[in-house]
């Protein structure tokens, strides 16, 4: 079966957008940084952080042994 030149271009024509409509939602989920980000990270990062210093460190009472 010969195709004409018209049926190629109609072919190609009704395939590109099949093809196309793929990388249009890949390119919508691609993962950079971007200025609407925030600071998710950071800010999960300084919740779970562990205090460095211990509860009795701003006791200003000394007890004298004796």
């Amino acid at each position: 079966m010969v195709l004409s030149k018209r049926t190629k271009v109609a072919v190609a024509v009704l395939c590109a957008p099949l093809l196309l409509g793929g990388c249009a939602d890949y390119l919508n989920h691609w993962d950079t940084v971007s200025s609407r980000a925030g600071n998710a990270n950071q800010a999960n990062t300084a919740i779970q952080e562990v205090t460095a210093w211990p509860e009795h460190v701003e006791d200003t009472t000394i007890e004298l042994g004796g």
